[in-house]
């Protein structure tokens, strides 16, 4: 019988012709000895340390009722990507609420954010349970964290209507001075195709929240080597783990989630609209909502609308053609992935890995992470390292229990919005000694000499010193922002409502394709109320992933007037977010309680 045809090989020849990236590879193989003890999955929550979106207005992170697991002994990989600033960063258990379990978010390389170091997060002790307090990367040169009190709900209302050429948004913050709290604004800065600003926020603890100062980060490519989350069936005694399949992160332009009340970005099949009644948008919609701020996308869609101003357009389409065909979203677990592709592809001639094995990667010459093996004394360092990074979470844990002293004890319900702090004044701590992961970066602030590289090469390749600094407003007393000269007052949109772009008049309508269509079926569940989270599929999908570094292509669509502020002509990069869609002359939407 022959192979079933491809549904993506149309698309991926035009975007093969539009110099997007297409990955064809030998059908995969399964890891050495990961099968008995373990179950790689190809979804669920992207580490971290390898980027978190920014929620507006922080609050308590998610409470657990279930006893969390003893962390388990992870060993780091034989290779790794080449240069001197990548750092194991090491794994940890994260609260799968639709499976009803934990799962193991593993350990990977990073790419370490010049002048930073890693601050692990933890689960923390309550009544109701255990409740997650996220990480977050901190000047290596701090010597303590000052805990505040609450901030106040955000001012951000997004960009003035006039879309700067080059420049991307940057969001404002709330900021701790001598006895208030003070409004930093939003302001345009110059966008940078090797580097990402991640602005100035401010992260929850049990203890008091902890004021963030921007700094500059790797693109999505060149953030270091990702690694599967794991299920695992037993965990045996005296058991070491090593991850061993890699994501490729070239995969995540159409597959990735943001989910804030959860802090943490998800990838893989997240496609059905229960997911985004449940909190779990794609990042294009996530950006430039009223609940936070995507630097990742901000800085990617830059990037690549430069050479396709219809790149924004195309994730979209890419979403929705998976929201609305189940058989178009990728397999919830690696065994899943490499049985459908020896059963579609038996020669390994066209399929496209969303995840591989790590020993396959070095053998893949396109892949955009060039890697190198190390000897026994280098393993030794990163096995040292990865302790002290073990280490410095313990330590954190025992600061912050001190810290919170003087707080009121957390409430015993499960809703986490109870169980805040109750803080009323700054308390400074002296910080733990943080391990230095990385060797000083020569060039931060951008007074080193520029070299060669860009935000395709991936890690490993050379890339430019950070730029200086953006300069920022200066803080302002809590008055709101400026309604527009229409006098209706300016609010950002829901995520929901960022999922399809604005048609109106003077806006171009999207192009009509076989898929997707304009308003998403409907998916209710089992007892009708459209509300329960679906349960994950068993069977794999009968098609492929699209390359994630840019989604495919869809057909060209009929002459149209580009929409203003949105899709500016071929010859002109696309510098800013998206134009945010205008609500009606109503009150602004209520907070979000999530």
């Amino acid at each position: 019988m022959p192979s079933p045809r491809l549904p993506w090989c149309p698309l991926a020849a035009v975007a093969a012709a539009l110099s997007l990236v297409l990955h064809l590879v030998a059908q995969p193989t399964p890891p050495r000895e990961a099968a008995d003890a373990a179950q790689e999955l190809t979804r669920g929550p992207v580490h971290e340390a390898f980027g978190q979106p920014m929620v507006f207005n922080p609050t308590p992170g998610p409470v657990v009722a279930q006893k969390i697991p003893e962390l388990i002994e992870e060993l780091p990989p034989d290779q790794k990507p080449e240069g001197d600033n990548v750092a194991w960063i090491p794994g940890y258990w994260g609260w799968d609420d639709e499976g009803k379990t934990f799962v193991w978010v593993s350990g990977f390389w990073r790419n370490v954010p010049p002048g930073r170091t890693w601050v692990p997060g933890y689960w923390h002790t309550v009544d109701a349970g255990y409740q997650w307090v996220s990480g977050y990367w901190v000047s290596e040169r701090a010597t303590e964290v000052e805990y505040l009190p609450p901030p106040p709900e955000t001012l951000e209302a997004g960009p003035p209507a006039e879309v700067e050429e080059n420049q991307v948004w940057i969001p404002g913050v709330w900021v701790w001075r001598e006895t208030r709290y003070l409004w930093r604004p939003g302001f345009w800065t110059a966008a940078n195709p090797d580097w990402v600003w991640v602005p100035a926020h401010n992260e929850w603890t049990p203890s008091g929240f902890v004021f963030v100062e921007g700094y500059w980060d790797y693109p999505l490519l060149n953030r270091g080597l990702l690694f599967a989350p794991v299920v695992f069936t037993e965990v045996p005694a005296r058991f070491a783990f090593t991850p061993s399949v890699v994501i490729d992160v070239r995969y995540l332009a159409g597959a990735l989630f943001a989910r804030p009340g959860y802090y943490h970005y998800y990838f893989g099949d997240y496609y059905d609209p229960a997911y985004t009644r449940a909190g779990i948008y794609p990042w294009f919609a996530y950006h430039g909502s009223r609940l936070g701020y995507d630097s990742l996308f901000a800085q990617t869609s830059f990037v690549y609308s430069r050479r396709d101003p219809q790149w924004a357009a195309r994730v979209r389409e890419v979403y929705f053609d998976r929201r609305e065909h189940a058989a178009a979203r990728p397999p919830h677990t690696y065994r899943q992935f490499t049985e459908w592709a020896r059963r579609t592809d038996p020669d390994g001639t066209q399929s496209i890995a969303f995840a591989r094995p790590l020993s396959e990667i070095s053998r893949t010459r396109d892949f955009p992470v060039r890697l190198e093996r190390l000897d026994e004394r280098r393993r030794e360092t990163v096995r040292t390292q990865a302790a002290q990074v073990q280490k410095f979470r313990t330590e954190r844990i025992r600061a912050e229990q001190q810290a919170a002293h003087d707080l009121p004890r957390a409430g015993s319900t499960t809703d986490p919005r109870t169980a805040a702090p109750a803080r009323t004044a700054p308390a400074r701590v002296r910080l733990p000694d943080a391990p230095r992961l990385t060797a000083p970066t020569p060039g931060v602030g951008g007074t080193g000499r520029p070299t060669a590289g860009g935000a395709g090469a991936g890690v490993g390749a050379r890339t430019t010193p950070p730029p200086d600094a953006p300069r920022v407003p200066d803080v302002a007393p809590s008055t709101p922002p400026r309604a527009p000269a229409t006098g209706a007052p300016r609010a950002l949109p829901n995520p929901e409502d960022n999922l399809r772009p604005p048609v109106g008049p003077g806006t171009a309508a999207p192009p009509k394709e076989r898929t997707p269509s304009l308003t998403p079926a409907p998916s209710p569940g089992k007892d009708g109320s459209g509300t329960r989270v679906p349960p994950g599929r068993t069977e794999p999908p009968s098609r492929t992933e699209p390359p994630l570094t840019a989604p495919p292509a869809r057909k060209e669509p009929p002459a149209a007037t580009p929409p203003p502020r949105k899709e500016p002509p071929a010859a002109t990069p696309v510098t800013a977010p998206p134009a945010h869609k205008e609500p009606p002359k109503a009150a602004p939407p209520k907070k979000d309680k999530d």
